[in-house]
């Protein structure tokens, strides 16, 4: 059953079409399959094809393997969703190089089909930075003078560059940072114009949470550029995002296994989830004797801040997970018959709303196979206040779904 509904206030609205291309791409260029609604969708192949992974917003380092199933030193095009920029490097964060050093050769790309990264880049990106539109807010806060000192300027989330005005008076100014824990900055010397399809953007530096004095001599009164990532998910167990704070990646993490440990199982009060992420939330987080279980009630977040109070999820959530969108990879096998049997799909880490599910379609799946490490959640709703019935699947064959699943699945969520 797919429900249709729209989600709460800063909800992501999915669609599969393509923006105005910025790049040589022509303007008609039909759909990308399997794009869905993220952020940023890189390739290991010219012209969109080869192994794919999307992302939403924030900064990913090979050095911390967030790079997905693409890889390190393996990106050869890129889709960038309308109203995001990307710039990608090729150097990651790896010893000696955070918070010092350079991550090599930058470039900028803005909007639209990047059929071919280019030669520079071709294999070799390790850091992929995602910008959405500047959020306001203090995760980080730049400024003027050395050791935090003279005329600050707090930033949210997203791109804060020199052309479109708002690093205010700290342009080419910028000596120290301030930043959030969880969080992560990426800075450069040049900024680009809106509607340039690629740009060098000259040295750029990977900054993550603390207190840095200086932001390194060579870059002092130099940057023109600030890509803020935040983490896809935070949660706290108090409202209005207070008391005990846990950040999540991408990834399947429930109770059972001791993965909200910080913020607490049942014990969370209010969610944060990033620029261009899809958080599902449920009650439960049992797989059961034969490695399925009920989730109870589930909800679908999209971008922006939740206060769960009044809600049946307050203080109740044992199982998030925490996707972009649609990627490569064999992590679940679904068929739309008994025992492995009639039409077949395989599914790669993300979440896979009802649109996603070819060929095997929407209200179709019966039977299927966790080969590996996967977790994988299955519901009968895609969208809305409940998702209605939920179950956890992890490694194993099986052979029906259940009765209250059959032929109903709307929503797969899966990841390592």
């Amino acid at each position: 059953m797919s429900i249709r509904r729209s989600l709460a206030a800063g909800a992501a609205v999915a669609t599969a079409f393509l923006p105005s291309l910025l790049s040589a791409v022509p303007a008609q260029a039909a759909v990308i399959p399997g794009v869905g609604s993220a952020p940023l969708v890189a390739y290991a192949d010219r012209n969109f094809t080869g192994a794919k992974q999307s992302y939403g917003a924030g900064v990913f380092d090979a050095a911390k393997k967030e790079l997905g199933v693409v890889g390190n030193d393996a990106i050869t095009s890129l889709y960038v969703a309308s109203g995001y920029r990307a710039l990608a490097c090729d150097n990651g964060g790896s010893e000696g190089n955070v918070n010092k050093g350079s991550l090599g050769t930058c470039r900028y790309y803005d909007a639209g089909l990047h059929e071919f990264v280019g030669g520079e880049l071709n294999d070799k990106i390790s850091l992929l930075a995602v910008m959405g539109k500047p959020v306001k807010g203090a995760a980080v806060t730049a400024f003027q003078d050395t050791k935090f000192t003279g005329t600050s300027l707090p930033l949210g989330s997203g791109g804060f560059g020199q052309v479109a005005g708002n690093l205010s008076t700290l342009a080419d100014s910028v000596k120290s940072l301030k930043i959030t824990d969880g969080y992560r900055v990426v800075t450069c010397d040049h900024d680009a114009k809106p509607g340039t399809a690629s740009l060098d953007l000259g040295k750029c530096r990977l900054f993550r949470g603390g207190e840095h004095a200086t932001v390194g001599s060579d870059m002092e009164k130099k940057i023109s550029l600030v890509a803020v990532g935040a983490p896809p998910l935070i949660a706290t167990s108090d409202a209005n995002m207070g008391g005990l704070r846990q950040t999540f990646n991408p990834g399947v993490h429930t109770g059972l296994a001791n993965e909200l440990a910080t913020v607490g199982n049942d014990k969370i009060s209010s969610l944060r989830v990033g620029d261009g992420w899809r958080v599902v939330g449920c009650r439960n987080d049992s797989t059961g004797p034969t490695g399925q279980g009920d989730l109870g009630l589930c909800r679908m977040f999209g971008a922006g801040e939740y206060n769960l109070g009044g809600n049946a999820l307050n203080d109740g959530i044992s199982t998030l997970v925490v996707q972009a969108g649609p990627a490569s990879g064999n992590l679940l096998n679904v068929y739309a018959d008994r025992d492995f049997k009639g039409a077949a799909a395989t599914f790669g880490p993300g979440i896979y709303t009802a649109g996603d599910l070819a060929p095997v379609g929407n209200d179709a799946v019966s039977s299927l196979r966790v080969p590996g490490v996967g977790r994988a959640v299955l519901c009968d709703n895609d969208s809305g206040q409940n998702l209605g019935t939920c179950r956890l699947f992890v490694k194993s064959d099986h052979l029906f779904v259940g009765g209250d699943l059959n032929d109903k699945t709307s929503l797969i969520a899966l990841a390592p």
